[in-house]
C-alpha cells in the first residue's frame, strides 16, 4: 500500500507549509529526522525565468519552508535543477528564487556537467545523462509544481524529474521519444532509473506544490493560474500524481504516465493500492479546473499513422508563431529538438516552421516567453470532433 498525505493549504505562509509538509513528510512513512548528516537535493520545477504568480515555477516560498525543515533536522540542502534554455542564475533571479537562497544560505549546486546514470532493468531506456551532482547527494526531495501538459496531461511528480537531465539535452528526448507514449515511457524509466539505478540507492520523496496551480494550455506562459489550495506528499510519484489528477476532478486514465506507471507497479500498481492520509480528496477537489485543449490525438496518439507528417497536419494541431506578439528571441529556433524551425523570412516577423519536421512536440510553445506561440487545428481536425 502506498501512502499518500493530502493536505488543505490555502495560502504560500512560511509557517504554515512548514507545519503542513513536516507533518505530510512523516504521514507518508519518512520520518524528518532521517535528514540528519545527509546532503539533500531539492528539485523544484523552475521551467523558466517567471513570477511565482504566474505558476509556471514550484513557489520558492515552498522551496524555502521544505529547506528549512531539512536543516533542522540536521541534513544539509541543495538546490539541483537545469532549467530548459535560461541560465540557472538568471532564472532563480527573476522567480524569487536568488533572496530565499541568500536568506537561507541554501547551496546551489553547479548542473554544467552531466554524468551517465544506467539501469540496467528499464524497459525501454537505460542509459541517461543527469547533472553529476545528483550524484554526491543522498536523498532526492522532488518538488513538482501540479500543471497542465500538452504531452503528458500533466505535468506532475513523475515529468518533474525530467529536469534532472541538463538543459538542452532535454530537447533531444523528445527526438528519441517523439510520441506521448514514447516519451511516457522514457519518463518512466527515467524515474526508475534514478530510483535504482545509483550505486547505493537515494531515497526520493515527492512534495508536490498544488497550492495555486496551471490549467488550460501549460506548462509555461499560455497557461492560467488556478489556485486549489493543497500539498501532496509521498514516496510514489505516480500514486502522487494520482491524487493531485483526483483532486484537479480530472481523469487519471488520460494521464500516460499514471496508467504505465500502475501497469509497472511503480509504487502502486493501481488506485486501491493507494491510501490517502490527512484530508479527504472530496474535501480538496475543485470541480472547475480547465484541462488542456489539445485533442485526443495530439495528446495519445498512436505511433502509426499518426507520427506521419500527412497524419499530423491533417488531424493534431500545429504551433504558430503569432506576428505583432513575437519578439524573434528565436529561443523556440534553440529548443526545437527536430531543426524545424528557422529564422524569419521576407516580410515575415515570425520564424518560419518546417512543419514536415515538426514533431509536434510543443517546446516551442512551453518556453517561448511572451505566449506568442498558438495552436492552429489540422486541415481535417474537425472530422475528430
Amino acid at each position: 500500500m502506498s501512502k499518500v498525505f493530502l493536505s488543505r493549504c490555502q495560502e504560500y505562509d512560511h509557517d504554515s507549509m512548514k507545519k503542513i509538509i513536516a507533518a505530510g513528510m512523516a504521514g507518508a512513512g519518512f520520518d524528518p529526522r532521517g535528514f540528519r548528516g545527509k546532503r539533500v537535493a531539492l528539485k523544484p520545477n523552475l521551467l523558466m525565468p517567471a513570477r511565482p504568480e504566474k505558476a509556471i515555477v514550484t513557489h520558492p516560498a515552498f522551496v524555502g519552508a521544505v529547506a528549512e525543515i531539512v536543516r533542522e533536522n540536521g541534513g544539509s540542502p541543495v538546490i539541483i535543477e537545469s532549467p530548459a534554455m535560461t541560465a540557472l542564475e538568471s532564472t532563480m533571479k527573476k522567480s524569487g528564487y536568488s533572496e530565499m537562497v541568500a536568506k537561507q544560505g541554501i547551496e546551489v549546486a553547479d548542473v554544467s556537467e552531466a554524468k551517465v546514470l544506467y539501469h540496467g532493468g528499464s524497459q525501454r531506456y537505460r542509459r541517461f545523462e543527469v547533472s553529476k551532482a545528483l550524484f554526491d547527494v543522498d536523498i532526492i526531495i522532488n518538488l513538482p509544481k501540479l500543471k497542465t501538459h500538452g504531452i503528458t496531461y500533466i505535468t506532475g511528480a513523475v515529468k518533474n524529474l525530467f529536469g534532472t537531465i541538463p538543459g538542452l539535452d532535454k530537447s533531444k528526448w523528445h527526438m528519441k521519444a517523439p510520441t506521448p507514449s514514447d516519451f511516457s515511457e522514457f519518463l518512466l524509466d527515467l524515474n526508475e532509473a534514478l530510483l535504482h539505478g545509483f550505486e547505493k540507492r537515494k531515497r526520493i520523496l515527492h512534495v508536490m506544490d498544488a497550492i495555486v496551480t496551471q490549467e488550460k494550455d501549460g506548462p509555461g506562459p499560455s497557461g492560467t493560474p488556478k489556485k486549489i489550495g493543497a500539498i501532496i506528499i509521498g514516496e510514489s510519484p505516480v500514486a502522487v500524481d494520482f491524487v493531485a489528477v483526483r483532486v484537479a476532478g480530472l481523469d487519471y486514465e488520460k494521464v500516460p504516465t499514471v496508467t504505465g506507471g500502475f501497469r509497472r507497479d511503480l509504487g502502486a500498481g493501481s488506485p486501491e493500492e493507494i491510501e490517502v492520509l490527512g484530508t479527504p480528496i472530496d474535501e480538496v477537489r475543485v470541480d472547475d479546473f480547465i484541462p488542456t485543449g489539445h485533442s485526443f490525438l495530439t495528446s495519445f496518439g498512436a505511433r502509426w499513422p499518426a507520427n506521419t507528417g500527412f497524419f499530423k497536419n491533417m488531424f493534431t494541431e500545429k504551433p504558430v508563431p503569432v506576428e505583432g506578439e513575437c519578439t524573434l528571441c528565436y529561443q523556440c529556433k534553440n529548443i526545437c529538438p527536430a531543426g524545424a524551425i528557422g529564422d524569419s523570412a521576407g516580410n515575415n516577423k515570425v520564424p518560419v516552421y518546417d512543419y514536415r519536421k515538426c514533431i509536434r512536440c510543443y517546446c516551442c510553445r512551453e518556453i517561448c516567453p511572451q505566449a506568442a506561440i498558438t495552436l492552429k487545428r489540422g486541415r481535417l481536425q474537425f472530422i475528430l470532433g
